[in-house]
């Protein structure tokens, strides 16, 4: 492999074949190389399917039939790092499967690019087998585990409240479903089906294939023709729907209430705006949310926690794919109608006002530090290259993060004039009382606490 003095900011792309891309980010900086594949595909009806698949995949393959074997593998790439799993990109479900591994300072490092890149094609294309699809024995197991996984996530309330909130707020559309899948579509998975759902994703899902390393550009592709690429494609790619779409709040936002076995309440409140990803108003949208509910820093955090004890917690962020705002709070039920409103008010108000500056200045220093962190990180760096390219907008962390700098404050108040209130969500204890109809959620005008505050 070639060594070179300097790392690339942004990625060279060369297309392998229908449907697949290589992205290179060519670095000599670290002591391994990192490749990420990407399988895009809708959605839908083979979501828990598909989630159960990628843990099939890295369980055994054809020629490392067992846990143990594959782990001994990875053992002998000097403790390589694998990863398969799923994950929502808007209203696209894609499979990712990833491997770390040492190709420099290391004996026999010439030969180390290619027996990794090797091990993952064999986990992607490759899995153990028996007479009628892939290995009943695995796929049991793993369906299992994929049921407890489901099941537990109820556990994670805050987790179940945004889970909630966003599912009304979609309801019609496939971000309204988890990546995970639903419990009830596990009983039609067997290896027959996983099987036919493997073959297909591997002939025509679109294939994004992320690879940091010290190569050129002419090096990577060879590479990756000659160790990673499978033979099956079809000659042309599977359609999938565009990952960004956005819609208007409706007419009347809605309260749905929920009461659990918690001692802390949950109350997720969710806006929605027209406002589409890569544009300037994105990128105002993503500050306003950030200086509301970034961090400790952030006016929920010092307003309703901190200046009025109304909540435990609270934070906001802002779904880039759908134009949704999310606000969560763990909240006393007793103080959950104050906060709510509290919270409606300071929502407004923080986009009318143009976004507190000190927040605003702590919120892009929060930014700046997670980009050096990501930029030091292969996977991390490879996964915002892997949104960026499906979603759109700065070409790079560093200019994501200019973007954020230079939006104004009339770029702010234009966007929260777009954003509305759609949906709240709150998770109550058990027996505690309903609101009365009509008091679920604020009334514009209402009198309410100063939420200019400190």
């Amino acid at each position: 492999m070639a060594t070179r003095s300097r790392t690339r900011d942004l990625p060279v792309t060369r297309v392998l074949a229908p449907g697949v891309r290589l992205h290179l980010l060519s670095t000599a900086r670290f002591t391994t190389s990192y490749c990420r594949v990407v399988l895009h595909r809708d959605l839908g009806a083979e979501a828990t399917s598909t989630a159960v698949l990628a843990q099939v995949l890295q369980s055994a393959t054809a020629n490392h039939p067992t846990h143990k074997a594959l782990a001994d593998r990875l053992g002998d790439l000097y403790g390589a790092a694998l990863h398969a799993g799923v994950h929502k990109l808007g209203d696209r479900q894609v499979l990712v499967a990833s491997l770390d591994w040492a190709t420099a300072h290391v004996p026999r490092a010439r030969g180390q690019l290619a027996a990794g890149l090797g091990l993952l094609r064999e986990v992607l294309a490759d899995p153990k087998r028996d007479a009628h699809g892939l290995d009943a024995e695995i796929v049991a197991t793993e369906r299992s585990n994929h049921a407890r996984a489901l099941q537990g996530r109820k556990d994670d309330k805050a987790r179940h409240a945004m889970r909630s909130c966003l599912a009304a707020m979609c309801a019609g559309e496939a971000y309204a479903l988890d990546a995970e899948g639903r419990e009830e579509d596990l009983a039609a998975v067997d290896g027959a089906s996983l099987a036919a759902l493997h073959a297909r994703l591997l002939a025509r899902a679109p294939v994004e294939i992320f690879l940091v390393a010290d190569l050129t550009p002419a090096e990577a592709v060879a590479a990756i023709r000659a160790y990673l690429l499978w033979p099956t494609r079809a000659a042309k790619p599977a359609r999938v729907p565009p990952v960004a779409s956005v819609r208007p709040a409706r007419p009347r936002p809605r309260a749905l209430v929920e009461h659990d076995a918690v001692s802390q309440g949950k109350l997720v409140l969710g806006w929605r705006g027209q406002v589409r990803p890569g544009t300037a108003a994105a990128y105002a949208a993503e500050l306003w949310a950030g200086v509301l509910g970034g961090g400790s820093y952030a006016r929920l955090f010092k307003v309703v926690r901190e200046e009025h004890g109304l909540c435990y917690y609270a934070g906001a962020g802002w779904h880039r794919a759908k134009g949704l705002l999310l606000v969560q709070t763990g909240v006393d039920p007793a103080n959950e109608a104050k906060a709510r409103r509290l919270i409606v008010q300071l929502t407004r108000d923080t986009a009318a006002a143009g976004l507190d500056p000190a927040a605003r200045e702590a919120h892009l220093l929060a930014v700046e530090h997670g980009v050096a962190s990501m930029l030091d990180s292969p996977k991390a760096t490879a996964a915002w290259y892997e949104e960026r390219l499906a979603i759109g907008g700065a070409e790079s962390p560093r200019a994501h993060l200019a973007a954020l700098r230079a939006v104004t404050p009339a770029a702010v108040r234009a966007v929260g004039r777009r954003v509305t209130l759609d949906t709240t969500f709150s998770l109550r204890p058990a027996g505690s009382a309903l609101p009365k109809a009509g008091s679920a959620l604020p009334k514009a005008g209402s009198a309410l606490p100063k939420a200019g505050g400190r």
